[in-house]
């Protein structure tokens, strides 16, 4: 395995962002392409110690591996782009894909990278940024036990699955489908409550007698919003996993039905960094089902 010294990042989000920071830090170059990204992301790639090489032909000449961190909808299509990149530059440096994406996804993306002669490890995040705790990183393909112990650093674990393309993105698949799919369920039910009038008789009963929904109510249903746009196409490929393994998918279609609702409230413009947090939950779910009744 060549030995990894500059990492090409595409996708430079808050989680991306936070990757690339805490490589930077472990002593790795991390480069980007920043052309046409809003003054935001350029602010925060610079914050996170991030190089701009102008170009994705560049990163590619320049890294030694790419991570792709960006909203699953985009995950595909990053792939392709990036093998067409090495095929006009001749260079081509391990793909890390590291999206909430189902393996039927990560297989197309395999495809379309080895295809350009590259080599894959496929990867799923699970936890918060390392700006804000310690996520583990799994990873899983041929390469997996040699690269892991490579990235690993104090605040973010990386983790070797398996020897198997498909592992680490279905085990991210299935944490998910618990957590961000019940997520959706508590804000369904939170609107049908709040449409019948029972909302405060609900909270009250769940407060006395299940501390764990209630808790769930108030920490995450008035933050769905702002981060809706990338959680329902997440649930398409949690649905899609599930099919493939031969378990419905129906549950999972109809959290991608709620947060479909959610990034079209007016809420949807806060972000993990401007969300209301003393805003009670009340509120939050009076405006997604305004949301939902302006729809038809």
């Amino acid at each position: 395995m060549t030995e990894i010294k500059t990492i090409g990042l595409l996708g430079v989000g808050d989680m991306g962002a936070a990757v690339g920071r805490t490589l930077a830090e472990g002593g790795f170059r991390l480069v980007s392409d920043l052309a046409g990204r809003s003054a935001e992301s350029r602010a925060r790639a610079e914050k996170a110690g991030i190089e701009d090489v102008g170009s994705l032909d560049g990163v590619i000449t320049a890294a030694d591996a790419l991570m792709s961190i960006m909203p699953p909808a985009f995950a595909e299509s990053a792939a392709v782009d990036a093998a067409a990149a090495m095929t006009r530059t001749g260079k081509q440096p391990l793909y890390m894909d590291l999206n909430a994406i189902s393996p039927i996804t990560m297989a197309a993306i395999e495809k379309a990278v080895t295809g350009a002669g590259a080599k894959v490890l496929d990867g799923g995040i699970i936890g918060r940024s390392p700006d804000l705790a310690t996520p583990r990183v799994y990873l899983s393909g041929p390469d997996a036990e040699a690269v892991a112990p490579v990235l690993g650093r104090p605040n973010m674990k990386v983790i070797a699955l398996g020897p198997d393309i498909g592992q680490a993105s279905t085990l991210k698949m299935l944490f998910a489908s618990l957590t961000k799919g019940s997520w959706a369920m508590m804000a369904a039910v939170g609107m049908a409550a709040e449409r019948y009038k029972l909302l405060p008789a609900l909270l009250n009963e769940l407060e006395g007698n299940n501390q764990h929904a209630y808790t769930g109510m108030q920490n995450w249903v008035g933050f769905l919003a702002a981060d809706a746009h990338r959680f329902g196409p997440e649930m398409d490929e949690i649905a899609a996993t599930l099919a493939s393994a031969g378990v419905t998918p129906k549950f999972h279609e109809g959290a991608a039905w709620v947060y479909d609702v959610l990034k079209d409230t007016p809420l949807a413009t806060e972000t993990r960094a401007t969300w209301d947090r003393s805003r009670p939950v009340q509120e939050s779910l009076k405006v997604y089902l305004d949301t939902l009744d302006k729809r038809g």
